[in-house]
């Protein structure tokens, strides 16, 4: 799988993740805010939204039943109390029932208490709902002090001005609970108060009036009315909630603090998982990066390992060495960069090598320049020289050596001229079909004839049948040259070389020179090919240009071919070198 695909399959992936936990959440809030505007609607109206709530959170528990503790609560806080009864009227499960509250009820009977057809002395509601296949009836009763005290007031009280007079006991309870009575006319203008705070209203509308009375909670009063229809006034008592002020309406009415409440955990919950999901992924997908382009900079300075924490191991990868989870998915582009570490790292050694070579190159064929050209400059200071009479035998001695000096150098010209020539690919001018069992014999014939050499040093052996090939022949003549010269003036005297052709399958010719000298090094095969190498010591011979086997290699391939070298020291060389053959033998 590629880089890009890796990719967009883990960001998907961790955004689906992302996607479903904020479904959760938002599933989450959903059902809390119902909930809680829920138990505000049972607050405010217990006797239809808190029965209705009641039933549908019962749970039965064997042979009994198990109702939510918490609504079971607010009937406590209200005043209230609740009663379940059976098919027969019997009361089954009762909490916080007065001692004056029937533990069993008939048809008749409880009909005349809820519609108040029969004194009874509590406010009645009756709720029915079947669950889960039981009919539940359930009985809520409550007496509110309001309402009671608010009797009281009308029947003790007396308005004066714009002032109401109450007996002593009613002005104390009124001032131990902050509350504060108003009496309004008929057009809802207030016409005299007792303990009324600077911020309660003095005016109501019909709307004022009702929304008071059904929603306490949104102006944080409790308001209880009675209208008296001789005088038509009405008294009005007013209440404060716990925890709010007398006269002052909260900030937020209970909905809205649900909600407000709601949809800031819900933000709230999706910043955090936002900024835990980004600092993870920026730790995920960022990280490597970060280690890519240190790595980067760690190339430009020229250092090319991969870069390693404080504990020396490389960061990609972990103490048992494999390849952190967070870096697998940029497995290319580490791969990619340690070749590219690796390559870097092999042209900065080549490149050392290379120039250390040239250097080595350029003060060899200085140093060769420079030995004939000195000698050749010397012999010409002595003909200039007046002070001696040089006889016509010494002149032509001198001239000799002149010359022979000068052929070096036009050796060497033409030898680093050939080198370029064949590294930049230029072939052979001209080819011919040749039997390379006859040219082979002419070659060492040509190559053996020199002074230094003696005439039982080389040894030939041809291949049993004709061998043709397409060749140039001075490239050819070169390469026996080189390689004859090479074994017989790096060996010593007694040193044979053994020459041997054969062709083998598939298509190949086999040029084999072996002899028996002292043979090589690591190093010196290692180098052997290099231009202007000599791995010889201070007392072989030096004549030539230094180029002679660099130049055997390039012409050998050159011609198609390859050579090889097998040596070690003491046991002598083999060089062989292989050509395609071009025309079969018969």
């Amino acid at each position: 799988m590629s880089i890009k695909r890796r990719l967009t399959f883990r960001l998907i992936t961790w955004l689906l993740i992302v996607g479903l936990v904020l479904l959760a959440l938002a599933i989450s809030t959903l059902l809390w805010t119902v909930n809680q505007l829920s138990r505000i609607e049972t607050g405010r109206q217990f006797e239809s939204a808190g029965l209705y709530q009641l039933v549908r959170t019962v749970e039965s528990k064997g042979n009994s039943l198990q109702f939510d503790e918490e609504l079971i609560d607010l009937i406590r806080k209200s005043g209230g109390w609740l009663q379940r009864i059976d098919n027969n009227g019997v009361v089954t499960d009762a909490f916080f029932t007065p001692a004056d509250v029937p533990l069993s009820y008939g048809p008749g009977e409880l009909m005349a208490y809820t519609f108040g057809m029969s004194p009874f002395p509590y406010h009645l509601y009756l709720w029915i709902q079947e669950k889960d296949g039981i009919l539940h009836t359930l009985i809520y009763g409550f007496k509110s002090h309001d309402n009671s005290l608010l009797e009281e007031i009308t029947i003790k009280g007396t308005r004066n001005g714009d002032s109401i007079l109450l007996p002593l006991e009613i002005q104390d309870d009124l001032r131990r609970s902050h509350a504060w009575l108003q009496i309004i006319d008929q057009k809802g203008t207030e016409l005299a108060s007792f303990n009324k705070p600077e911020k309660a209203i003095s005016n109501f509308t019909v709307q004022d009036m009702a929304l008071r009375s059904f929603y306490p909670d949104r102006y944080g009063t409790r308001l209880v009315s009675q209208y008296d229809k001789d005088s038509s006034l009405t008294w009005v008592l007013n209440t404060p909630l716990p925890g709010s002020e007398p006269g002052s309406a909260p900030r937020l009415d209970p909905e809205n603090r649900v909600l407000i409440i709601g949809i800031g955990s819900f933000l709230l919950g999706a910043i955090i998982l936002f900024g835990i999901v980004s600092y993870w992924l920026g730790q995920r997908f960022g990280s490597p990066i970060v280690h890519i382009l240190k790595w980067l900079r760690f190339l430009g300075e020229g250092r090319y390992e991969e870069p390693v924490d404080a504990r020396g191991i490389v960061r990609s990868q972990n103490r048992r060495g494999k390849r952190k989870r967070k870096y697998r998915v940029y497995q290319d582009v580490i791969d990619s960069m340690n070749s590219l570490s690796q390559t870097l790292h092999h042209n900065e050694r080549l490149r050392d090598e290379t120039e250390k070579m040239r250097n080595e190159w350029i003060a060899g064929v200085s140093h060769d320049l420079k030995t004939p050209l000195s000698s050749i400059k010397g012999y010409a200071y002595l003909l200039d020289n007046d002070s001696y009479e040089w006889t016509t035998g010494e002149i032509r001695s001198f001239a000799r050596i002149i010359l022979d000096k000068s052929s070096h150098l036009d050796d060497l010209i033409d030898d680093l001229a050939l080198t370029y020539r064949l590294r930049n690919g230029h072939g052979a001018p001209s080819s011919e079909l040749v039997d390379l069992n006859e040219y082979t014999a002419e070659a060492i014939l040509e190559a053996t004839n020199h002074p230094v050499f003696k005439e039982s040093s080389v040894k030939y052996i041809p291949a049993k049948s004709p061998i043709y090939m397409i060749l140039y022949k001075p490239w050819f003549q070169r390469i026996v040259d080189n390689l004859v010269a090479n074994a017989l003036m790096h060996n010593g005297e007694d040193t044979t070389l053994t020459i041997s052709i054969e062709e083998k399958e598939p298509n190949t010719i086999i040029l084999t020179l072996k002899d028996d000298g002292k043979g090589m090094d690591e190093e010196t095969v290692a180098r052997l090919f290099e231009r202007y190498y000599r791995g010889t010591d201070t007392e072989s011979r030096t004549e030539g240009s230094g180029l002679g086997m660099a130049i055997t290699k390039a012409l050998v391939e050159a011609l198609g071919g390859s050579i090889q070298v097998i040596t070690s020291v003491g046991q002598g060389t083999t060089l062989i070198i292989k050509w395609p053959s071009v025309v079969r033998s018969d």
